[in-house]
């Protein structure tokens, strides 16, 4: 029989004779002895010569050069093309799930992951601690808009969104000041009933708005406000909690143990954070204007302040609601240095009594 050079020993035809070689067995080989991780499924010819070529080609050129030189013979690229791009896609894939955990790895975590607890965990936790401080900030506390983000309210146009003129009111304590802060409690939509929407918009005020009602919540987000937003409760305790709250609008409170037995209503869980602690979130214990409207639970979250270390200028309290009477808040503001300046429909304005340049006649 006629040799059949190498080179077409893969389809020959010789004397009207179509020759192919002569496979005897696949072999794959799996040694810890061998210095390749494993052999990419070498054929062993009939032809003794050409198996210790292979042999010794495969020692010499190492695991990739070999599959190359396997690959690369004729009519074998075509039948390992599947299993190349098998091999690079694995590859790829986990080089790509490397990259996202080292990623993730370098991410700086939060205080839930550094201390391993959950929102429970903090009830009845101090109101100053660090770590409450952080949660807030990183978990509840959503940063302001930018201040060349348009607002989206429903009356552009207006001027003063508060129901009886409490933003002009305090314009006029303030001699106009600019770039004042503000906290707001029962915010609402952040727009309609608003006591600092005038002053963000006109005077360049910044602050924050509190408001736990979840739909209410889902309005003032939407509506463009440069000041940070919290979806929670004033806690009238000195620590956070938990509690249960009923939806009403305008009207949603923190529900008495009554409600949650009758059950009337739409209630829903929410989070109650010190009005101190939400101070420490935004890196500030001095405010030009606190606006409280918390339907009857004002005064306790006033006695949660620890007043040396906060200096508040203006004080917009409702006092509708407050079951101890509204003489009792005045009382107790008098008590830290406020002086009654009005009553503006539902709400009394107290200002400081060392606020200079305030007419002593204009005190009630």
């Amino acid at each position: 029989m006629n040799r059949i050079p190498w080179r077409h020993r893969h389809s020959a035809t010789v004397n009207s004779r179509t020759y192919r070689p002569l496979v005897i067995e696949v072999k794959i080989t799996l040694s810890i002895e061998d210095s390749r991780p494993y052999s990419m499924g070498k054929r062993w010819f009939s032809h003794s010569r050409s198996r210790e070529r292979s042999e010794a080609r495969g020692r010499t050129m190492g695991v990739w050069a070999d599959w190359w030189w396997w690959c690369a013979r004729p009519g074998r690229l075509p039948r390992a093309a599947p299993l190349s791009i098998l091999l690079a896609t694995v590859l790829t894939i986990i080089s790509l799930l490397f990259l996202l955990n080292a990623k993730a790895l370098s991410r700086h975590p939060t205080p839930r992951q550094v201390l391993e607890m959950g929102d429970h965990d903090f009830e009845g936790a101090p109101q100053h601690h660090p770590d409450l401080v952080s949660y807030i900030r990183q978990l509840h506390l959503l940063t302001p808009k930018g201040a060349s983000a348009p607002y989206a309210l429903s009356r552009p146009n207006a001027t003063d969104f508060s129901q009886n003129g409490q933003s002009k009111e305090v314009e006029k304590i303030l001699k106009g000041k600019r770039g004042g802060v503000f906290v707001e409690a029962g915010a609402y939509d952040g727009e309609q009933l608003s006591n600092t929407l005038y002053l963000e918009r006109n005077l360049g005020w910044k602050g924050l708005l509190v408001e736990p009602d979840p739909w209410n919540f889902w309005s003032l987000r939407k509506k463009g406000r440069k000041a940070h937003l919290v979806n929670a409760c004033l806690s009238p305790s000195p620590y956070p909690r938990e509690v249960t709250f009923k939806q009403s609008d305008t009207m949603g409170h923190i529900a008495s143990q009554g409600e949650e037995a009758n059950r009337r209503g739409i209630f829903t869980r929410v989070k109650c954070f010190p009005l101190y602690s939400l101070l420490l979130a935004i890196n500030t214990t001095k405010v030009d204007l606190l606006s409280l409207d918390v339907e009857g639970a004002e005064l306790q979250v006033l006695k949660t302040l620890p007043w040396e270390k906060v200096k508040i200028q203006v004080l917009c309290i409702e006092h509708r609601h407050i079951p101890e009477g509204s003489e009792a808040l005045r009382a107790y503001l008098e008590d830290r240095g406020y002086a009654l300046h009005t009553s503006v429909g539902d709400d009394y304005i107290f200002v400081r009594k060392d606020l200079e340049k305030i007419p002593q006649e204009d005190l009630l």
